[in-house]
């Protein structure tokens, strides 16, 4: 998400608004926090809670049992995006477990409820569908992928997806998944630059195999954010810091389109200044600066990502083992 993302005032001055209709879905609420409908419940800091972090989330399994479709399954009728955040939610059943007319109301609730993604983040996503699927006000989960909405939700050099020049890239591809597994460094975690490298994996192949691929700004945004939004969404504490994500979260989240056991919702949301963050540490560790806003250039045939990473030509950093390594 992408989640994906960068921070636009014009996008930040807009408030979705419209109250639900009762012939409607209505969200279904977690019960953990997120009161408020419409927009995200606010951290409130106190003595003996200064830090935000992430509390266990629980669900009725009644209402709110694991069920698994994949994109046109059941003759076409069940319908999935190539976002497992969001088929986690109709897997769940906190969307409509069809994945079919689906309001942007209840999108934009049932990833506050479940995710606490933040409500700039969530424009990012939904305002360039609704701009591009003009007079419908609810859609498919695989609409956010079809071609009308190629380098805005969907784009080239996606983690798990092929590029939709080349194929399927709503249903996961499970080579691209194990080199996505495989990038883990220590077989257990996936750091920042594990991600990175794969990305960069990734955007090499699509540049070799799409015909029609193009690289901007956006599109650079658009692919890291999916990675990025896996740390700010499911990661926990451990050797990477309090976001570090952990291969068999992933495993869970990827493979059954699913929250990982032991899932822990953030406290605070997930805003994009916090996502742009991972964003541009990953493309720094690639070697390129995305330019915000974006040039007037940017949906041109351009690629801003460089084919040789800088992580390919310098030798890679570690802690030193001995005085000796410290020059002393």
């Amino acid at each position: 998400m992408r989640s994906s993302l960068c921070l636009w005032p014009s996008l930040l001055a807009y408030v979705y608004s419209v109250p639900f209709s009762p012939n409607h879905q209505q969200p279904l609420q977690g019960n953990r926090g997120q009161k408020a409908i419409g927009h995200n419940d606010l951290f409130f800091p106190n003595p003996s809670h200064p830090i935000p972090y992430k509390i266990p989330f629980t669900w009725d399994e009644q209402e709110h049992y694991h069920e698994r479709h994949v994109n046109g399954s059941e003759g076409g009728y069940y319908r999935r995006s190539s976002c497992p955040a969001l088929n986690t939610l109709a897997n769940r059943g906190y969307l409509d477990r069809s994945g079919r007319n689906i309001s942007y109301d209840e999108l934009s609730q049932a990833v506050r409820v479940v995710w606490n993604f933040g409500d700039d983040n969530i424009l990012v996503v939904l305002e360039p569908t609704r701009q591009n699927h003009p007079g419908l006000d609810r859609i498919d989960l695989d609409m956010f992928a079809d071609g009308k909405m190629q380098y805005e939700t969907n784009c080239p050099a996606a983690p798990t997806r092929n590029d939709r020049e080349i194929g399927d890239n709503v249903n996961m591809n499970r080579t691209l998944f194990e080199q996505l597994i495989s990038s883990s460094t220590d077989g257990v975690t996936i750091s920042l630059e594990d991600a990175a490298e794969h990305h960069h994996r990734r955007h090499n192949d699509s540049k070799t195999n799409n015909p029609n691929f193009r690289f901007g700004n956006q599109g650079a945004i658009c692919s890291l954010a999916q990675y990025g939004n896996m740390f700010g969404v499911l990661g926990r504490a451990g050797v990477h810091g309090l976001n570090t994500l952990y291969v068999e979260d992933v495993k869970k989240f990827y493979l059954d389109d699913d929250w990982p056991v032991g899932y822990a919702r953030r406290e605070m949301p997930f805003y994009s200044p916090e996502a742009n963050s991972y964003i541009d540490r990953m493309s720094r560790h690639i070697g390129y600066q995305i330019q915000r806003p974006y040039p007037p250039n940017d949906k041109d045939d351009i690629d801003v990502e460089p084919e040789t990473a800088l992580f390919q030509i310098r030798p890679k950093w570690k802690f030193p083992d001995t005085e000796e390594d410290l020059g002393l």
